[in-house]
């Protein structure tokens, strides 16, 4: 299994779902020109799997790819076949957990609440996924929960911005998730790479500066 620090090298990570597989593997390839350095494909698109295997060849194994959005045990030894480097789910699985534990591939699993996030260490998530971390308040409720939850290795994501990458990687998350702020849905559709290689770049350059400080 990959260290937490082998499947986020750079801290910033690009989580694509759109409904049409091929745009979708077209924007993270993208992103992956830009610098991003670990993606996640949602299970919620079609042939996410053969995205995830496109990805790694394409790639030659170097960069992390995961799979999200899982919601079944199943899925975990598929995504482990396919070459994922982690799994993610949205919110408190243990079946799954258990299944990453038996595949040997990183855990990250969704949480919310403080009940969540205690739930999802003691069912054996490597990394808690707080989703959607912007809904909640944002870097303010990282930090009010970091108070009797030193020490948890955090991902956060849903509706965070590129401007926001910085303070968040400040507070010592493991890494920071983009959505539509890398994935901006109509340059997904219109296959605008140039955008979204542009966006990436601001976002690597963003989380560069916590490394730098």
């Amino acid at each position: 299994m990959l260290t937490r620090e082998q499947v986020f090298p750079n801290r910033v990570a690009g989580v694509i779902d759109f409904e049409d597989p091929e745009a979708a593997f077209r924007a993270c390839v993208a992103a992956l020109e830009g610098g991003i350095g670990t993606i996640e494909v949602s299970m919620r698109i079609p042939s996410c799997l053969d995205i995830v295997r496109g990805l790694v060849a394409s790639t030659g194994g170097t960069l992390p790819v995961g799979v999200g959005t899982v919601a079944e045990r199943d899925v975990v030894p598929q995504a482990k076949l396919a070459g994922a480097a982690f799994v993610a789910t949205t919110i408190v699985l243990p079946e799954v957990a258990a299944a990453c534990r038996e595949q040997d591939i990183l855990c990250v699993m969704g949480a919310l609440t403080p009940s969540e996030v205690d739930l999802a260490r003691r069912s054996g998530a490597d990394v808690v996924h707080l989703f959607p971390v912007q809904a909640m308040g944002g870097p303010d409720y990282v930090r009010w929960l970091q108070g009797p939850m030193a020490g948890t290795p955090f991902w956060v994501s849903g509706g965070v911005e590129i401007d926001q990458i910085e303070e968040y990687l400040s507070l010592g998350v493991v890494a920071v998730g983009l959505t539509t702020a890398l994935f901006p849905p109509d340059a997904v559709r219109r296959g605008d790479s140039a955008v979204i290689t542009a966006l990436a770049r601001r976002a690597v350059t963003a989380g560069g500066a916590v490394w730098a400080s």
